[in-house]
């Protein structure tokens, strides 16, 4: 499937724009004029700084270059604290059949590497595959990896991109589902479509990763309230527990996971059933101990790869509290170098 072909299936929104129930915070407003001038000014900050800058400042999010670095901290994650991890290997949207290649190469070695390691999984980018390129070529890839996963006893997880890849990845996903139940997606609360998505994958049950996203949308596809997206995560939540699935809450916002917590108790969800996800790095310590003391299983997603420049600047221009936090990062770096 082409590039155009993909991004057709895009084009109008699918379902009502969903209602707002859960929480008792205030929507948030859009960020003023003076505080997104701010954020473009410290992203040109941070790609005014030299490479070895934001390597040592995106450290905390990024394993490393290469899988022995990324197992050496995954293994030591769930020694010492036992968090779980997803390893992914840092890349998207290849340009090249030799790009596709490399990574397919990479994700096999992966997968081998998965074998024995009951506290890991894998997280693999379609586009990485050539999803825009050649969509039937990207499933034959993407179902040799699953297949692989299955006979060493691990877990693959298909990341969603931008609202343009939902339709083409849903698709191979549909169609890798056949054969396999290994395999789960993930489902994004800002995009209006995602109640009939469920719907739609509702007789599959699969195994979700239910995040907000981090991809900027239009407005006619997508919320764009932050408040809003995190109510509408819940909202959602509360329809995939319901139809019996397994979900992997994605979210560091802690008022977030308490009313999760709270819906469990009220559909006596035990806490071995319950998955929180979040970023390697961002600084939730307490938290996660306390959710693993509960019994919930807290999974850290662990990228890793040669190509960790353009996650971090992807992350820092799409994400403000990410950015503060690497910024001040830099800035602790440069003080106390002095």
């Amino acid at each position: 499937m082409s590039p155009s072909a993909i991004n057709s299936n895009e084009t109008q929104a699918s379902g009502e724009k969903p209602g707002v129930v859960w929480g008792e915070q205030k929507p948030a407003p859009r960020r003023s004029g003076l505080s997104e001038a701010l954020h473009r000014a410290l992203v040109g900050v941070m790609k005014a700084m030299p490479r070895s800058v934001v390597r040592l400042a995106a450290s905390p999010y990024i394993a490393g270059e290469d899988s022995a670095q990324a197992w050496r901290l995954a293994d030591d994650l769930w020694r010492t604290k036992q968090l779980h991890s997803t390893l992914d290997v840092l890349g998207e949207h290849v340009q090249s059949q030799a790009d596709i290649d490399d990574y397919f190469s990479q994700f096999k070695q992966l997968v081998t590497e998965l074998e024995g390691r009951k506290h890991a999984n894998i997280s693999i980018k379609l586009s990485a595959l050539g999803q825009a390129q050649d969509e039937d070529a990207c499933f034959q890839r993407t179902r040799e990896l699953v297949a692989q996963a299955r006979d060493v006893g691990t877990f693959v997880r298909f990341d969603m991109e931008d609202a343009t890849t939902v339709s083409s990845t849903l698709g191979i996903y549909r169609r890798v589902r056949k054969e396999f139940d290994n395999c789960g997606v993930v489902l994004q609360s800002r995009l209006y479509r995602t109640r009939e998505d469920i719907e739609s994958l509702r007789e599959l049950r699969p195994n979700v990763r239910l995040c907000i996203g981090i991809y900027p949308e239009n407005p006619s596809i997508a919320l764009q309230s932050k408040t809003e997206m995190k109510r509408h995560l819940l909202e959602l939540l509360n329809v995939l527990w319901d139809n019996g699935q397994h979900v992997a809450i994605a979210t560091h916002e802690e008022w977030v996971i308490r009313k999760a917590l709270e819906l469990a108790d009220k559909k006596n969800k035990p806490s071995h059933e319950i998955e929180v996800q979040m970023l390697l790095g961002v600084p939730r310590n307490a938290l996660q101990k306390e959710l693993v003391q509960r019994g919930v299983r807290v999974r850290l997603y662990v990228p890793y790869g040669r190509r960790w420049y353009a996650y971090s600047m992807r992350r820092l221009e799409n994400n403000p509290d990410m950015l503060r936090m690497v910024a001040g990062n830099v800035l602790g770096g440069l003080f106390r170098a002095r």
